[in-house]
């Protein structure tokens, strides 16, 4: 069985949490595996390119822009860390605010959506609003 967590990655933790919980024998390779996914990685490893050519750190953030596949190559865009938006999704963990920037989980989830914690705060690197983890789950 597969389970994608798109839009809310602390189902990682929690996954990991209940299945270490209930002593399930598959607990400690599904929390190898989601450590090796990482977690959200807009920016990273995912982009949107949308119809006209602009290139999204992801299909949620198109008020985002780091350039245009028809004006440079995805390839070229894509490593220009002169973006500095860019350069820190790549390194999302020396940005990252409040909860997220001392949760346990971190290397699970990735400080989840930037796009919302912006969206709701108006704060790119402060705390996704839709991280349902508990203070003592993420301690």
């Amino acid at each position: 069985m597969e389970v994608l967590t798109v839009d809310n990655h602390a189902d990682g933790p929690y996954l990991a949490m209940r299945m270490l919980r209930e002593k399930h024998p598959r607990a400690a390779s599904v929390l190898e595996l989601l450590r090796m996914n990482r977690g959200n990685s807009s920016g990273l490893g995912i982009a949107c390119i949308s119809w006209d050519g602009a290139v999204h750190p992801d299909q949620f953030w198109r008020q985002v822009s780091f350039g245009n596949i028809r004006k440079k190559p995805f390839s070229e865009i894509w490593t220009d860390l002169s973006d500095p938006l860019l350069a820190k999704l790549r390194n999302k963990r020396l940005h990252l605010t409040g909860r997220c920037a001392t949760c346990r989980w971190l290397d699970v989830c990735s400080g989840n959506f930037r796009a919302r914690a912006e969206a709701v705060t108006g704060k790119i690197w402060s705390p996704d609003p839709a991280c349902f983890l508990t203070d003592e789950e993420i301690q």
